[in-house]
């Protein structure tokens, strides 16, 4: 392709051949002005030329660049693929649990020594066209495929909002992941009063230190009833960051009508492979539930707390509504100087950023915890039981994404007339030994 100072030079040459080559007259003037013109003109015509391949051969250039390519993040251990231009975004995540447990009663009648693959999670994350972001999960611990998450958000000036099957957003405790919490169990209401998945809709809002979360759900994944009743949530958070630290307080609140469903609490031991030891039986199709919680992170060490209420409609011996109620208090210190991570704009606990990992030469990190959990079933007529649940726990993060759990727990129950392991006196106490391997992506 001809270049412009190649095209002046040819335009010269030309010039100067057409001058030597005829005689100096009015008439060759002329026609040489008339060359020099149709030159210029050639000239502009190539140009015009390069100009439209060079701007095919960029655009050209640019679409390529644009397709899905891999890429690894430098923070993160997960594979994805993402173009260029931000539109579109696909990310592997998943997880695996491997539990042991060593659990034994005072009456005698319950000794297990067992092990559990508590969940091996694998599924996609991503956005496409940008607004709209999606999850989909599935767990093959058990022997069996379960969907764990299947949702998408599609995000707008005045908020986001969320469809699929997801958690209503009830209490800090329940939608940290389980990836994060700080033992092997979340506390015993969050299970007892079924803080589970529902197929829904959501909105989502919130700034740096506020959420709001409200949502409206009908049935699970799994259900086939004819009635599958709905449900309605909301959550709140505020929080502040000082100097060392955060502080957050929320409150949230959910009421189910079951339909065709109805509605038994109940818990385990300290433990997902143990029994239970407190069970109200069925005794409700509605109920309404509410949750109060608080959390502080101090440089290394934290400290949180939970209180919820739950009102089994017309479950009462005298017609009305039976009251159940848990809570727990915790707090924990990293030996090794790490922070467990305080999300405001999320209003969830995060993953520790770990200061020297094992994989770099470290130590990884170390933290202690501890925490009193008490569940109350009774009252009203019902008969489900007390439990109260003690409760260490040391975690070693050999990095960011991998972590070994060790609880040990002794756990009290009275009035559980429901549990026939209990005895006719419906008390009974526990032990309970945890260790957990756990890697995540």
């Amino acid at each position: 392709m001809l270049k412009r100072n190649n095209l002046w030079a040819l335009l010269g040459a030309t010039a100067m051949v057409t001058v030597m080559a005829q005689p100096a007259s009015a008439q060759s003037i002329d026609e040489l002005k008339e060359q020099l013109a149709a030159l210029a003109k050639r000239i502009e015509e190539l140009e015009a030329k390069q100009a439209a391949t060079e701007k095919a051969v960029a655009e050209k250039t640019s679409d390529k660049s644009d397709v899905k390519r891999p890429r690894i993040s430098k923070e993160e251990p997960a594979f994805a693929l993402a173009t260029d231009d931000g539109l579109f975004e696909m990310n592997v995540r998943g997880r695996v649990f491997a539990d042991a447990a060593w659990v034994s009663d005072g009456d005698n009648t319950y000794d297990l020594k067992a092990t559990e693959l508590r969940s091996a999670r694998i599924g996609v994350e991503g956005k496409a066209w940008k607004d709209i972001k999606y999850v989909i999960e599935v767990d093959f611990a058990g022997e069996e495929v379960t969907l764990a998450d299947a949702l998408f958000d599609y995000k707008t000036s005045m908020g986001t909002w969320r469809f699929g099957y997801f958690k209503p957003t009830l209490s800090l405790e329940e939608i940290t992941s389980a990836r994060n919490i700080t033992f092997t169990e979340r506390s015993g209401f969050t299970d007892a009063f079924s803080f589970g998945r529902n197929v829904g809709i959501g909105y989502i809002n919130g700034g740096d230190n506020w959420t709001l979360n409200l949502g409206a759900f009908r049935g699970n994944a799994s259900d086939d009833l004819e009635d599958e009743g709905y449900t309605f949530a909301g959550r709140a958070t505020y929080g502040q960051e000082f100097e060392g630290g955060k502080w957050i307080l929320g409150a949230s609140a959910r009421y189910r009508d079951g339909g065709d469903a109805s509605f038994r609490y109940r818990q385990r031991a300290h433990s997902h492979i143990a029994d239970r030891f407190v069970d109200t039986g069925t005794i409700t199709n509605r109920d309404m539930t509410y949750v109060v919680e608080g959390g502080l992170q101090y440089g290394a060490f934290h400290v949180t707390s939970e209180y919820s209420e739950l009102h089994a409609k017309d479950a009462a011996a005298d017609g009305g509504n039976a009251k159940l109620w848990g809570g727990f208090i915790e707090a924990g210190w990293f030996i090794t100087g790490e922070e467990k991570t305080l999300k405001l704009d999320k209003a969830v606990w995060d993953r520790p950023k770990v200061n020297n990992p094992v994989h770099k030469g470290g130590m990884g990190a170390w933290q202690v915890a501890a925490r009193f959990d008490r569940l109350d079933m009774t009252g009203d007529g019902i008969y489900g039981g007390e439990q109260d649940t003690w409760l260490v726990g040391v975690n070693w993060y050999l990095n960011r994404h991998a972590r070994v759990m060790a609880n040990y727990s002794h756990m009290t129950f009275d009035k559980a007339f429901n549990v026939a392991a209990n005895g006719p006196d419906g008390e009974n106490d526990a032990d309970a030994l945890t260790l957990r391997f756990q890697v995540d992506w």
